[in-house]
Order: structure tokens, then C-alpha cells, then sequence
């Protein structure tokens, strides 16, 4: 097998991180699926905790920041958490926002929510998307990219991706075409392998179109919800920098 070849496609497994990847999976779609099923939306505050709380900062973040800058001291970077080139992974982002934008609604008249209920669902796209950026393609994509290479990872991280929705209770057709976005976004990430280049405006463009198409309707308060959850999952990502300043060199696998 030849060079190009073994970077596209190959067979280098890290069990350690496949294992971690996989627990982590598993317990961000448990969260999603008991706060889903058996919290459900209308206990708000409960549901908030297990979804945004658990689920996505303590499961979706979290683990991947400890595993890889604290158990394997292994850059911030290697989590899609980099600056690098950040030019032009938010100039893409631009592109790619605006074309979302248009094949989303076809030239035809956005009919918004009042603000009282639009705020709500941005923050909620904000806070989820950082998260989804961070975990499936910077936790989740890179991980696979290393152990097997770009294309079968891009299709391995998007069948998880998609699976991962039937937390949300989904139907199999729903979540055909959730694959198919999940390989765009996947496509998206790996030009600069960058979350910068998916967030804070591509990919929750793509929750926010979702969320108003469906109508969802959040009570104002979860704008203050969705925004501690966003600085909490900030402050972690800081954290994590901190301590890898504070140990040295990270290590890094080429």
C-alpha cells in the first residue's frame, strides 16, 4: 500500500482510545435518551440537567478533555481545540454558512419566531453545537482518522453520528439523512481540522434551521441555561489548557 493510500485508508487501531471513544458514546446517547424518554421536555430543569449538563459538558466534553490532555497529555489541538490558520477556518465557515443557508431555504421569505423565542433556541444551537463540534469531530472523527485513516473514519464517525440520534427517538429514514450530514460536516472539519471552521455559526446553522422548521418553542429562561452551560464548557477547554502549560510539552502522535 502506498503512502496516499495508507493516509486515506489503513489499519493502526489505539484500542485505549477506540475504548474511550466507545464508553463515551454510549453514555452521551444513554444521557440523551433518558432525559428524552424518560425525563421528557416537560420536566424542563430535570431534562436541561440530564441532556445539556450530563450528557453534553460532562460526557461530551469532558471525558475527551481528560483522556487526552490529562491521560495521554496529548495537545489541545489533537481535539480540533486549535487557532491554527484560524483565518481561514472562519472565512470557510462564512462560505460554507451562507451556501447552508441558500440550500436550506431556496430563496423563499424566513418566517423567524418572535425574539423572545428565537433567543432561546440560538443560544441552545451554540451551546449543543460546540459541543457536537468538539466531540464528533474532534474527539470522535480524529480518533478513527488515526486508527484507520480519513475515509473509513468519515464514514464510521457519520454512522455513529446518525445512531447517536436515537436518543432522540428518530426514525431509521431520519437518521439516513443525518449520515449524510454528518459527512459533510465531517468533509467540512477535516480541511483545517479546526473547530473553528464549523462553529459558532456553520453547524449551528444547521440546529438553528432545524429547531425553527420544527417549531420548537423554549421558555426565554433557557437562554441563561444554554449560556452557563457554553461558559462552563469553556472554562473547561481553559483548564484543560492550563494544565497541559503547567506539565510541559504535550505529546504527540504523528
Amino acid at each position: 500500500m502506498s503512502l496516499r493510500a495508507a493516509y486515506f485508508a489503513r489499519w493502526t487501531p489505539n484500542w485505549p482510545d477506540l475504548l474511550v471513544v466507545a464508553l463515551s458514546w454510549v453514555l452521551v446517547v444513554a444521557a440523551l435518551r433518558t432525559a428524552t424518554t424518560i425525563v421528557t421536555a416537560d420536566r424542563g430543569f430535570l431534562y436541561f440537567l440530564v441532556y445539556a449538563v450530563v450528557g453534553a459538558t460532562i460526557f461530551g466534553l469532558g471525558i475527551p478533555l481528560v483522556w487526552m490532555v490529562v491521560v495521554q497529555r496529548r495537545p489541545l489541538e489533537d481535539l480540533g481545540l486549535s487557532t491554527h490558520r484560524w483565518p481561514v477556518s472562519l472565512g470557510l465557515q462564512a462560505v460554507f454558512a451562507v451556501l447552508l443557508y441558500l440550500a436550506a431555504y431556496r430563496g423563499e421569505v424566513v418566517d423567524l419566531p418572535s425574539t423572545t423565542q428565537l433567543l432561546p433556541l440560538v443560544t441552545l444551537a451554540l451551546a449543543i453545537g460546540f459541543f457536537e463540534a468538539v466531540f464528533w469531530r474532534g474527539w470522535v472523527l480524529l480518533r478513527l482518522v488515526e486508527s484507520f485513516g480519513i475515509v473509513p473514519a468519515v464514514l464510521l464517525g457519520s454512522l455513529l453520528y446518525a445512531a447517536y440520534h436515537i436518543g432522540y427517538a428518530m426514525v431509521l429514514s431520519e437518521m439516513v439523512f443525518l449520515f449524510f450530514i454528518g459527512i459533510m460536516f465531517a468533509v467540512v472539519f477535516l480541511i483545517t481540522r479546526s473547530v473553528l471552521i464549523l462553529w459558532p455559526v456553520f453547524q449551528p446553522m444547521g440546529q438553528l434551521i432545524t429547531l425553527i422548521q420544527d417549531r420548537l418553542t423554549l421558555p426565554f429562561l433557557a437562554v441563561l441555561g444554554f449560556v452557563d452551560v457554553l461558559s462552563v464548557m469553556v472554562v473547561l477547554v481553559y483548564l484543560a489548557a492550563r494544565y497541559q502549560r503547567k506539565r510541559g510539552a504535550p505529546r504527540r502522535i504523528v
